[in-house]
């Protein structure tokens, strides 16, 4: 946590002349975020997104607004996500998440049948490791 907060002040520190690129405005935003600094690292993702469409910034902003309890923001963040490269999981995963803390088992039972059974573009560890985890979810649920 220390070496994000570091890191998130010594990015700021180059933001002036940063601003417009894009690379810059997601790694600061990710390291504030890392240093459970939602609200600043979410007004970089949005300057962010007024540059690149990339769902990973919406993803991160969605787990920030969850982090703050804003969650309807959070949906919004994560169907945007969704919306832009509909064949992801993570997004999805991330939703079914939030859905379950917000106690909408309905909702978070949709998210979890796509997660489980649209095939992925690629198999992988972390597809496995999501699907595993919203299994040991619905389980405790």
């Amino acid at each position: 946590m220390g070496l994000y907060r570091d890191a998130a002040e010594e990015y700021s520190k180059q933001y002036p002349y940063l601003q417009d690129e894009i690379r810059f405005l997601f790694e600061y935003a990710q390291s504030l975020s890392k240093s459970e600094q939602y609200g600043k690292s979410n007004e970089i993702f949005r300057q962010a997104m007024q540059i690149s469409c990339d769902p990973m910034l919406y993803n991160i902003m969605g787990r920030n607004c969850q982090a703050l309890k804003q969650y309807e923001q959070a949906e919004q963040s994560f169907t945007k996500a969704i919306n832009l490269v509909p064949n992801r999981l993570y997004p999805h995963y991330l939703l079914a998440k939030l859905y379950h803390e917000m106690g909408l088992k309905d909702k978070m039972e949709s998210e979890i049948n796509i997660v489980m059974t649209k095939p992925p573009k690629m198999e992988s560890m972390a597809v496995k490791e999501m699907r595993e985890e919203l299994i040991q979810l619905t389980m405790n649920n």
